[in-house]
C-alpha cells in the first residue's frame, strides 16, 4: 500500500512492541497488543515510513525462555515437539513455572547456544504455528527476526549507558550492573546479575539502540505489568535526544480474571479453539476483522471487560455486515490518514478502530477497512528448525 505523498517529507517512525516469547500460546492479551500494533503500523504507513522491530527470540537468553528450554531438556527429554499443539506446549510452560528455580550456571550452556542462533524445537514449533496465525489474521509480517541490523554488543551498551550517567557497573566488585533512571523517579533496575546473567532489558536495548539514529520518533508498546521497565527505556531514549511515546495495554480478563499465561486460564481461548467454528460460519476475513474490532475497541481501552466467546461471535457477525456493505482491499492507494494521528507522529489504534465504527467517520469506511485488513506481506515458508 503506497500513500500518494512525497516521501522526502515523510517522517521515520520506529515501532517497538514488547515481544510474546515463543514459550506459550497466543492468548487474547497477546493478540490485543499484536493486533493493535498491526493497525498502528498500517495506518501510520499511509503518511510516514515505519520500521517494525519485533524478534520473538530477542530474549532467548532470559530465564523465561532459556529456563523453559533447560527445564524441558532436563524433565522431558525427547518429546516430539514437532507434533505438539500450542495448548500442550502451554501446559508444559505452566509446569516449568511450578518447578524449582535453577541457578544461572545451569542455564549458561543454553544461553551460549541461543546467542549463536540455536532455537529449541519447542519454540521452533510455536513459531511455525504462529506464522499460520499471522496468515489467518492478515497481519503484517515483522520477519520474525529473520532480518534486521545486528544487536549492539553488550559491552558497548554498558559503555554507552555509563557515558550517559545511566549505569552503575558493579562488575569489578562482583556485583550487578544497574540501569540508573532514579533521576526520573524510577527504581534502580538490575541489567546483569552478579552471576553474569543479563535480563530482557539488555536484549531490548541492544536491539533498539542501533536503529534509533535513522528515525525521528520511537513508539514503545507494552503491557501494564512492565510499565516501570518501559518507562526506563523511554528515559534512556529521551536522554539521547530521541522523541519517544509509550502505549500501554492491560491484560484481557478471562472469566473475569486477568492473569499471566503460566497459570493456564487460557484453555478454550486460543486461536485454535476460537477460530475454526467462526471461520466456518462467517469466513476468515470476517473473523480476522471481528477479532480486531473486539479486542481493540469492544473490550475497552484501559479496563477491558472479560473476553467471552459469545461476544466475539457478535463482533464477527458485525464484521461480516461491514464487509458485505463496503468494498475493501481495492488496488487504489489509501490517502494519508495524518488527521487521525492528531499531534502524535503515529495513529493510535484505538482511535483508528473507534473511528471505523463511528457514524461520523473521518475517512471513507472502505479506506479504513483496507488499512485494517490490507493484504499481508507474503510470508516465507516456515524455516524454524
Amino acid at each position: 500500500m503506497t500513500a500518494a505523498v512525497d516521501r522526502s517529507h515523510r517522517s521515520q517512525v520506529l515501532v517497538v512492541p514488547v515481544t510474546a516469547s515463543p514459550t506459550k500460546p497466543l492468548t487474547p492479551s497477546h493478540l490485543k497488543l499484536l493486533l493493535s500494533v498491526d493497525v498502528l503500523l498500517r495506518a501510520t504507513a499511509t503518511f510516514a515510513d515505519v520500521t517494525h522491530v519485533y524478534h520473538p527470540l530477542a530474549h532467548a537468553g532470559s530465564r523465561q525462555i532459556a529456563g523453559f528450554w533447560e527445564y524441558l531438556d532436563r524433565r522431558h527429554p525427547g518429546l516430539p515437539f514437532g507434533t505438539y499443539t500450542e495448548e500442550q506446549i502451554g501446559d508444559l510452560y505452566g509446569e516449568f513455572h511450578r518447578d524449582e528455580r535453577v541457578p544461572y550456571a545451569a542455564l549458561a550452556p543454553i544461553v551460549r547456544r541461543a546467542a549463536d542462533g540455536w532455537i529449541h524445537p519447542v519454540s521452533a514449533r510455536l513459531l511455525n504455528l504462529w506464522e499460520g496465525h499471522y496468515r489467518l489474521l492478515g497481519m503484517t509480517d515483522p520477519s520474525f527476526g529473520r532480518s534486521g541490523p545486528a544487536l549492539m554488543p553488550t559491552a558497548e551498551l554498558i559503555e554507552l549507558l555509563t557515558r550517559l550517567k545511566l549505569c552503575i557497573d558493579g562488575r569489578p566488585f562482583g556485583a550487578p550492573v544497574y540501569l540508573d533512571a532514579t533521576a526520573q523517579g524510577l527504581p534502580l533496575r538490575p541489567l546483569i546479575g552478579a552471576d553474569g546473567h543479563a535480563n530482557y532489558l539488555v536484549s531490548t536495548l541492544r536491539e533498539i539502540l542501533p536503529q534509533v539514529a535513522d528515525h525521528d520518533h520511537v513508539v514503545l508498546a507494552h503491557d501494564v505489568e512492565v510499565r516501570a521497565d518501559y518507562r526506563s527505556i523511554a528515559y534512556v531514549l529521551s536522554v539521547m535526544g530521541i522523541g519517544v511515546s509509550r502505549l500501554e495495554f492491560p491484560r484481557v480478563p478471562l472469566s473475569n480474571v486477568a492473569r499471566a499465561t503460566r497459570y493456564g486460564d487460557w484453555h478454550g481461548y486460543t486461536l485454535g479453539a476460537l477460530a475454526p467454528p467462526l471461520v466456518a460460519d462467517l469466513g476468515a476475513d470476517a473473523f480476522a476483522l471481528g477479532l480486531r474490532l473486539y479486542l481493540i475497541a469492544g473490550l475497552g481501552r484501559t479496563r477491558p471487560a472479560s473476553f467471552t466467546s459469545s461476544h466475539l461471535r457478535r463482533w464477527v457477525h458485525r464484521a461480516r455486515r461491514l464487509l458485505d456493505e463496503h468494498v475493501a482491499g481495492s488496488a487504489a492507494p489509501v490517502p494519508p490518514l495524518r488527521a487521525l494521528a492528531g499531534r502524535n507522529p503515529y495513529v493510535d489504534p484505538y482511535r483508528f478502530t473507534t473511528t471505523l465504527l463511528s457514524r461520523d467517520r473521518a475517512a471513507p469506511t472502505g479506506d479504513l477497512l483496507q488499512v485494517m485488513l490490507g493484504q499481508a506481506a507474503r510470508l516465507p515458508e516456515p524455516s524454524w528448525t
